[in-house]
């Protein structure tokens, strides 16, 4: 089976449609195989094999992240010395103290991720990130705080308890760690199999209970108006080569008013799915 198809087309409609998406949060319980995921088995043989380099795998405890020189070593790689190859032996270490291994963009590195990564983005019109959180039992890698994305979550090993805090004034477009934790407004443990949905920005943390804890975090982020008005100036610059290429050629107010009516020229030629589609191919490119 494809790992596209791990979360069913009854699940994906449970937790990504019109009734959930974008408007409250949504528990999936046992809704998924984790076998089918990365394993912490796996994870600790491509960290042994040195398979990952940094940036690809981070450690975190309560939001504060130690030098990556303090985990990583390094090798001699046809004969020029490369560093930020993980050292193992450190990483257990450091994780024995209550760190957390975060692995990020699991997708460029992992196809079963990256094919569940795309079924996700093309579903949802977002682009998809993809990242790993292995934390000990009791322990916490990040500090209350909110994405500038969607979230889904795949609880894969052990148990964590998630906070959510999406009282009125605490939910906002913008990722921050501004988020007041005093009182939550939800408390749930995830067991391996489930799966979680979290609305763009809104608010959480969440602690490793008994023996640890390791979940699959997908971010789905649609465009931004940032990303759309880029979208805009690319296709810009792709049609208006004669005066990208010789505008010194013109006046600057000639200037000024050519860039200004190829630029509502543009955006009279991008009707909405093409613009969108626009903007989501850039984002997805930059992910990987």
């Amino acid at each position: 089976m494809s790992t596209a198809n791990v979360l069913s087309a009854a699940v994906r409609e449970e937790l990504l449609g019109e009734a959930t998406w974008g408007l409250r949060h949504h528990l999936a319980r046992g809704a998924v195989d984790p076998s089918l995921l990365l394993s912490s088995a796996d994870i600790e043989a491509r960290l042994d094999a040195s398979l990952l380099k940094w940036p690809y795998f981070t450690l975190l405890k309560s939001g504060e992240s130690p030098p990556a020189s303090s985990y990583t070593t390094v090798r001699d790689v046809i004969g020029h010395k490369v560093g930020g190859f993980p050292d193992p032996v450190a990483i257990r270490r450091l994780m024995a103290g209550g760190a957390s291994l975060k692995l990020n963009q699991v997708a460029d590195w992992h196809r079963p991720t990256r094919e569940l990564a795309r079924s996700l983005g093309e579903q949802t019109d977002c682009a998809a990130n993809s990242y790993i959180f292995w934390t000990p039992g009791a322990q916490q890698g990040m500090l209350p705080h909110r994405d500038a994305a969607h979230v889904l979550a795949i609880q894969i090993e052990g148990r964590k308890e998630w906070h959510l805090h999406a009282a009125p004034g605490q939910i906002g477009a913008q990722a921050g760690l501004d988020v007041d934790s005093s009182s939550p407004t939800h408390v749930f443990t995830m067991e391996p199999g489930d799966v979680l949905y979290l609305p763009h920005g809104w608010p959480h943390d969440a602690v490793a209970l008994d023996g640890g804890s390791m979940h699959l975090t997908f971010t789905l982020t649609g465009p931004t108006p940032e990303n759309l008005v880029d979208a805009v100036l690319r296709r810009f610059l792709d049609k208006e080569e004669d005066l990208v290429h010789h505008f010194h050629t013109r006046a600057l107010d000639a200037r000024t008013s050519e860039v200004r009516a190829a630029l509502v020229r543009t955006v009279a030629e991008l009707d909405g799915p093409s613009w969108t589609r626009t903007a989501l191919d850039s984002m997805r490119t930059e992910i990987g």
